[in-house]
């Protein structure tokens, strides 16, 4: 039975959570105030929490407290049986594990990469009754004494609103994400329609202006009627055709990922070059509001090779984007104020990069922006990240894009990113597509 200061401490530890997560709605935070509460709760020194994934039966890293150990802690994913978070994912119990110090190899390692020492750990589910966990969590080195069945009391009550919490932020962001799709899938639905019927026309548009040229060369010389032909058909030719069946592409490529199909890309031989410089130039406008300028470093005399342009232009307008959004992040309120006479005055860069080498064509897109820490790069490249910033807000939708669109091209995306030191995304496609 527990004495009046434990049962004070548990309605405390269950006040703040309930308070704390209630509130919050962005699974990152919640996780991050999940960990926070319970290392609380307990009077340990940090923890570490995992989210389950099960179609690969993995717990996953999600985040670390005290941050200031984010950038020491190797982060990984592990099996969902394996050591003891293994242990009590799969028995759905709460453990308490002491460590002598006895050079372990693995917890030296630890302690060679952070600077702490692991003397006891308390390790427990996620979860809720009658439902599968969730997810783990492990608090570490309790600042006074060794973990008790008191701590685990608190833990496990705090586990429950815990979870609720964090199922409650899923359902909210699946909402999101659905409301997201279902209103790109109807915009993309009515703009392909719209755009199917503008193609209906460009074969009439394109006889009609032969049969006006034909006319012109059967009839009296007009110079100025043959010049406003000539540029007419320059119009046709350039803009109006190619852009009409482009809008058409795109509509349903929109359409096709917000119902989920499967992406077939229409495969042309082209330079990948200079579609990657057509897709960053319209984003110039855009970067120099946001005081960033777009740099590039393209190799022109690149190989050819077979891809589909309207998936690379979609591709660099997403990583770019976000690129010029990262950098904004940065730009403070006194910066603005010094150069706020300044039309062309750039805080920072995004670099767009095209290489070949090795049977490979590279594309990379570099910030100047906070850099992501690697938990926010896994959820990146699980497709799972809302956003990298947190004055931006977003649905996520556009990395989730960007890895689909590249899979569909057999491109594979990595990531290179420091807190404070900006991100690169990668994305390398083959030489040649097999059809």
């Amino acid at each position: 039975m527990l004495t009046v200061a434990e049962t004070s401490r548990l309605l405390e530890a269950v006040h703040l959570a309930t308070r704390k997560l209630a509130s919050t709605a962005d699974l990152r935070l919640v996780l991050r105030d999940v960990l926070e509460i319970c290392v609380q709760a307990v009077g340990a020194e940090g923890g570490t929490i995992y989210i389950h994934e099960p179609n690969t039966n993995r717990l996953r890293f999600a985040y670390v407290y005290p941050e200031v150990v984010a950038e020491r802690l190797e982060r990984l994913d592990i099996p969902d049986d394996y050591g003891v978070a293994g242990e009590a994912f799969q028995g759905r119990k709460t453990l308490i594990s002491s460590f002598p110090q006895d050079g372990q190899p693995g917890r030296l390692r630890i302690r060679e990469k952070t600077g702490i020492a692991v003397r006891n750990m308390i390790t427990m589910p996620l979860a809720i009754a009658d439902m599968d966990p969730i997810g783990i969590v492990q608090v570490v080195n309790k600042r006074n004494g060794n973990f008790n069945e008191t701590d685990e009391v608190v833990l496990d009550t705090v586990s429950d609103v815990s979870t609720l919490a964090i199922l409650n932020s899923r359902l909210l962001r699946q909402q999101t994400r659905v409301a997201s799709l279902e209103g790109m899938g109807r915009a993309a639905h009515d703009l392909a329609n719209k755009a199917g019927v503008l193609l209906t026309f460009v074969e009439d548009f394109r006889r009609n202006l032969l049969g006006l040229k034909d006319a012109l060369d059967k009839g009296p010389t007009n110079s100025e009627a043959c010049f406003h032909l000539d540029m007419l058909e320059g119009s046709f030719e350039d803009v109006f055709a190619p852009y009409s069946e482009r809008v058409y592409r795109y509509a349903r490529l929109i359409n096709d990922l917000a119902a989920g199909k499967k992406l077939t890309p229409k495969l042309r031989t082209q330079s990948m070059a200079s579609v990657v410089l057509d897709a960053a130039q319209y984003l110039e406008a855009p970067a120099r509001r946001s005081h960033v300028s777009i740099e590039y470093d393209l190799q022109q005399d690149a190989p050819e090779f077979e891809f589909d342009d309207l998936y690379v232009i979609r591709i660099v307008e997403n990583l770019v984007g976000n690129a010029i959004k990262a950098v904004s992040e940065m730009v403070t309120d006194e910066w603005l104020d010094e150069h706020r006479e300044q039309e062309d005055a750039y805080f920072g860069s995004v670099t767009v990069r095209y290489r070949y080498g090795d049977g490979r064509h590279r594309l990379e897109v570099s910030d100047q922006g906070p850099g992501m820490s690697p938990a926010t790069i896994r959820q990146v490249l699980a497709g799972t990240a809302a956003s990298a910033w947190q004055r931006n807000t977003g649905t996520g939708l556009g990395t989730k894009v960007v890895m689909e669109l590249s899979a569909a091209l057999g491109a594979e995306v990595s990531v290179q990113s420091k807190l404070g030191e900006g991100t690169t995304f990668a994305v390398e496609f083959p030489n040649s597509i097999a059809g």
